[in-house]
């Protein structure tokens, strides 16, 4: 239950919702019921209340020392000015730490895009270089001149030996061929 104003707060006993009878101070006075009277005039009242306060006799030592605290907060203060100037002279070192950082990571990223394309054109020449190679050699010459030169000779169908595997590998160490096909 949301109570509105003032006047609905004091209403309620505190810790229950039962409401407060409106003259349950004055119950053996005979006012028992009564209605309270509303003040008047709020503007006036406290109006009177500040020129109170206002002619009030000034405490000498709260005086000096709320003169102090002014004093002290009008005073240019250089401990915070340093600590600010040095907060902010590193606030600046670390952008721009950072901004180097960002600007060698570009410098990087572009140097390896530019090697990944020549790295590219290398392996086209290489693979246009290794085609004409290939188209180059003539196996006849080739065949004259180990005959010719090197004196090397075809092997006899007695020579040859021919062996069936069961795998598709090349060759296997460490066992023996059945030569008995």
């Amino acid at each position: 239950m949301a109570l509105h104003s003032t006047s609905e707060r004091y209403n309620y006993i505190y810790g229950s919702n039962v409401t407060k009878l409106d003259g349950e101070g004055r119950y053996g006075d005979g006012t028992y019921g009564a209605q309270p009277k509303k003040k008047k005039n709020n503007r006036a009242r406290r109006a009177a209340e500040t020129r109170v306060q206002k002619e009030r006799p000034v405490n000498p030592e709260k005086e000096a020392a709320i003169q102090r605290n002014k004093e002290r907060l009008q005073v240019f203060d250089w401990k915070y000015t340093v600590i600010t100037a040095v907060a902010v002279i590193i606030c600046a070192a670390a952008a721009l730490v950072y901004l180097g950082g960002r600007v060698h990571l570009n410098n990087l990223s572009s140097e390896i895009s530019s090697l990944k394309s020549e790295k590219e054109e290398l392996l086209s020449e290489q693979n246009a270089l290794q085609t004409e190679i290939d188209k180059n050699i003539n196996l006849d010459e080739i065949r004259i001149f180990a005959e010719e030169e090197l004196h090397m000779v075809y092997p006899g169908p007695e020579q040859v030996i021919y062996y069936n595997s069961s795998t598709s590998d090349y060759f296997r160490q460490y066992e023996s061929v059945d030569t008995s096909n």
